[in-house]
């Protein structure tokens, strides 16, 4: 893990400076594809027409553990209260949750669908991200790291900060004065850098001691913003990482659904681990040759992908 993360900061580096930047683009990941897109686009990165076009009826066990112990859901009636000892919910909570588990994971659907309308972005793909990260849980595991409902990191904070410049100056007009922004984030010292992603993190933390259940799911809406930013300035990262390893862009060699799955596993893994599947490829002409050659401490990249197409809405 740690060579992982030292080699994601080295490319980091490299990608600064390894071809000419993309134009800021609110269509980060059709730009950084680099040719014109399928037409029809492939049914999973179409866009919705309406909030309940995302609608699912799922059974997340992890998110009616967390309603079960935060007393968001009833389980008195149910043995140990409807958990086992785990904190998993046993079968009676399970049955007692699934009601508030369905309004749960819809409970977002418009600001998926606005975020992802804005961005032109594909609000299935956001939404399926968001069931496999957190199961629609917004709130911070700050011993692990994960924050809010995309389970954000420092490494996806500092992701975001480098590639989207719009998103960084409206945090960083919170935390410094005009004449550092202006510096850009990758200009900052790293103890300016420190404060930002720490300001970015906790505006997606919906902990809330004194909310019902301890969170307040109104700051999920938020995370669905910083989230949207996150897989935009994954497309960007991914075309410069792609031209690094390979001296080509995406289109040529990869299908538009395949540079997704490129992009998604950029956002989980880290652009260290893609640099070096698409090195040790050779010809990374399809996801499935990628996913196969992910080194030690990168091979939930492509179990992540697996799980993600499991949840995109039919």
């Amino acid at each position: 893990m740690r060579r992982t993360l030292i080699l994601s900061i080295l490319i980091w580096f490299c990608l600064s400076a390894a071809v000419p930047p993309l134009p800021v683009s609110p269509n980060a990941c059709s730009q950084a594809y680099g040719a014109n897109l399928p037409d029809p686009l492939p049914g999973w990165l179409q866009p919705v027409e309406q909030p309940a076009d995302l609608q699912t009826a799922q059974s997340y066990e992890l998110l009616a553990g967390h309603l079960l112990k935060g007393a968001i859901v009833d389980g008195s009636r149910c043995p140990s209260g409807g958990l086992n000892a785990d904190g998993s919910p046993n079968a009676c909570g399970l049955e007692t949750s699934r009601e508030e588990v369905f309004r749960w994971q819809n409970r977002y659907d418009a600001s998926i669908q606005a975020s992802a309308s804005e961005q032109n972005m594909p609000a299935k793909v956001l939404k399926a991200v968001i069931a496999v990260e957190s199961q629609f849980w917004p709130a911070a595991n700050w011993a692990k790291g994960e924050i809010g409902l995309g389970q954000m990191t420092e490494m996806g904070a500092d992701l975001v900060l480098a590639w989207r410049p719009d998103y960084f100056l409206a945090i960083c007009s919170q935390g410094l004065d005009k004449a550092a922004c202006a510096k850009g984030y990758g200009g900052l010292d790293l103890a300016a850098q420190r404060i930002l992603r720490g300001l970015m993190l906790k505006s997606i933390d919906a902990t809330c001691p004194t909310c019902p259940g301890g969170v307040d799911p109104t700051r999920g809406d938020q995370a669905v913003t910083v989230l949207t930013e996150s897989l935009n300035a994954s497309c960007r990262q991914s075309n410069r990482t792609f031209w690094l390893a390979t001296g080509k862009r995406p289109a040529e060699l990869l299908s538009y659904e395949d540079f997704w799955r490129l992009s998604l596993a950029n956002y989980h893994i880290g652009t260290g681990c893609i640099y070096q599947a698409l090195r040790h490829t050779g010809n990374p002409s399809s996801w499935s040759a990628i996913a196969i050659n992910f080194p030690t401490g990168c091979g939930s990249g492509a179990e992540y992908i697996r799980r993600i197409e499991e949840q995109i809405v039919p």
